[in-house]
């Protein structure tokens, strides 16, 4: 059974909560309103949007997808290698501990909703969508978002 992870629920209530609407946040973030609107239905966000996000809501929606994969991976190590930088480069990351767990980009390609080809060029480009880097984090019982949170520090 796949998740639904509700991060648009989440940037919706954290608005709310603000007094402010996405019509405010789209060029806050640098996104058209549609885009926005559409990305935030759909509960489909890239990586470095939902940064963005975080900066400006000052609201840390990576804590949320860590809660979210602790509950639906009760195995799953919390990141120790926290990097300290302005960027992330989630591509490596992911083939480091690839490599740290003896496994495949073929083996992860299995175990996530995505074909390898296009994992292969995903992890090339250091830019993913947030609920294929759960998907990620589950399989390798590994979590990812920790990087990005420590971003927002």
């Amino acid at each position: 059974m796949k998740e639904k992870i509700p991060i648009g629920n989440w940037i919706r209530q954290v608005l709310q909560e603000q007094g402010r609407f996405i019509v405010w946040l789209a060029p806050k973030v640098y996104c058209r309103y549609n885009t926005l609107c559409n990305n935030i239905k759909q509960d489909n966000l890239d990586v470095d949007l939902l940064l963005r996000i975080s900066k400006k809501l000052k609201h840390d929606f990576f804590l949320h997808y860590s809660d979210f994969l602790k509950e639906h991976c009760p195995s799953v190590v919390i990141g120790t290698n926290i990097l300290e930088k302005e960027e992330i480069f989630i591509g490596n990351i992911i083939y480091e501990k690839l490599k740290e767990q003896e496994h495949s980009i073929a083996w992860l390609s299995k175990n996530v909703p995505c074909k390898h080809s296009a994992l292969c060029r995903i992890l090339k480009r250091n830019q993913i969508d947030a609920t294929l880097l759960f998907h990620i984090s589950k399989a390798l019982e590994y979590d990812f978002f920790i990087h990005y949170s420590n971003l927002l520090k």
